[in-house]
């Protein structure tokens, strides 16, 4: 019995299979919010509204504006702060991180800087933020931009310095050059651990924009958030809550097609492991 326990686990179900797990616990989850927020269930509706109410939020944010925008626009104000600030940060960090990799000198040199500001949280650049560029979209897409570099530039940074010598070996043995082995070797062999840099880097951006809307943003999933909780509108607040858990989980999805589609080895390997 204890084998066949084991291996119940261990063994990944069919698409058919996992997504009626995905339905069952869903199911599950709902009947047991229903379940606590019932009339004389234990939880008052102050603090957890019963998911008929929550559905009703979701129509009415839907039907009409709330804080003078709609719906749609609250969404695209941030996703345009995320996206903002994550391909800035892509662009300072990516070639950065490659170059601290490739280039002893430039790892010697921006490391320890990294090393440094890695632990300190983005909350903490908030005032900064607001010293520096005031309390517009500027400082907004910065508090992203903190959040999503790191990881741009540690994980390229990481990537291109694990690549095997062997295969710098093998192409300087073939004649090529520094920026060929560089560009047709090491950044090609490393890519799939560069994309999976940029979907970190995404969910570190996403996760922040609560906090960077918290900048006196007049629209946006993070300000309608924040609104509801200083209302007690626990229905929008968990409507705009779940829209960013969707939102977030949608983004992982797509940068794991986009692994799929420019490094299909990285996907043939780790399923003939």
């Amino acid at each position: 019995m204890a084998t066949r326990v084991r291996s119940f686990w261990r063994t990944p179900p069919g698409k058919i299979a996992w997504l009626a797990i995905c339905l069952g616990s869903i199911v599950v989850l709902l009947g047991a919010w229903w379940y606590l927020t019932r009339p004389g269930g234990g939880i008052s509706p102050l603090f957890l509204p019963p998911p008929d109410e929550v559905l009703d939020a979701f129509v009415r944010l839907l039907s009409r504006p709330y804080l003078g925008s709609t719906l749609g626009q609250h969404i695209a104000a941030s996703l345009e702060v995320v996206m903002t600030g994550w391909l800035a940060a892509g662009l300072v960090g990516l070639p950065l991180g490659i170059a601290m990799g490739w280039w002893r000198k430039a790892r010697w040199v921006a490391f320890p800087i990294f090393q440094v500001l890695r632990p300190v949280p983005p909350l903490a650049w908030i005032p900064l933020a607001i010293v520096w560029l005031g309390i517009g979209e500027s400082a907004r897409v910065f508090v992203v931009f903190i959040a999503a570099i790191v990881p741009w530039v540690m994980n390229s940074m990481q990537a291109v310095y694990s690549i095997d010598a062997l295969l710098v070996s093998a192409a300087l043995t073939l004649g090529a050059n520094d920026r060929q082995i560089l560009t047709r070797v090491v950044c090609r062999t490393a890519l799939p651990t560069l994309v999976a840099g940029a979907r970190i880097s995404l969910g570190n951006a996403w996760t922040t924009l609560v906090a960077a809307e918290l900048l006196a943003a007049t629209s946006g999933l993070g300000y309608i958030a924040l609104n509801a909780s200083r209302t007690l509108e626990i229905g929008i607040l968990l409507v705009a809550m779940a829209i960013i858990g969707v939102l977030g989980a949608l983004f992982s999805v797509i940068m794991q097609l986009v692994t799929r589609i420019v490094a299909p080895w990285s996907r043939a390997n780790a399923e003939g492991a």
